[in-house]
């Protein structure tokens, strides 16, 4: 036990060891930096790479700039534009449920008038007449004629 406890410790110490030794080398420029070893001046990969200056960085910002103010523009034109549409939808809609409220005001109107005047002018008996009793001679009389 003491044996692999001691293996793993110096597992870890070698592998710190090597991870600073890395680290200071990368952070010197790499081998040819610790050399002394000037590093080869490498040339872009793309022939149209090219150092910027201050004044066409400040061309380049001020240019994104005015893209962004562009595109919010035309973001709230499209908006408005729903707004608008929208609105006169809701407008539309208002109308008829307006006139359709009304028409079932006046049909509601109606339908009373119709019960207070069949409740009022026309006695029951007039509309319904009781059925006279059937007799024996009235139901012979149906079945021989």
């Amino acid at each position: 036990m003491e044996y692999a406890s001691n293996a793993k410790a110096n597992t870890g110490v070698a592998l710190g060891a090597v991870g600073t030794g890395l680290g200071v080398l990368a952070s010197a420029g790499g081998l040819a930096g610790v050399l002394g070893i000037a590093p080869r001046n490498n040339p872009p990969a793309d022939p149209g790479d090219k150092p910027v200056t201050r004044y066409e960085m400040g061309l380049f910002k001020e240019i994104a700039e005015k893209n962004d103010e562009i595109v919010l523009l035309k973001a709230n034109q499209y908006a408005d534009a729903k707004d608008a549409g929208l609105q006169a939808q809701i407008t539309q809609q208002a109308v008829w449920t307006a006139g359709a409220t009304a028409a079932m005001g006046f049909m509601t109107q109606q339908i009373q008038q119709l019960f207070s005047v069949t409740k009022l002018g026309i006695p029951e008996n007039a509309i319904f007449v009781p059925a006279a009793p059937a007799t024996a001679t009235s139901t012979a009389t149906q079945t021989n004629g």
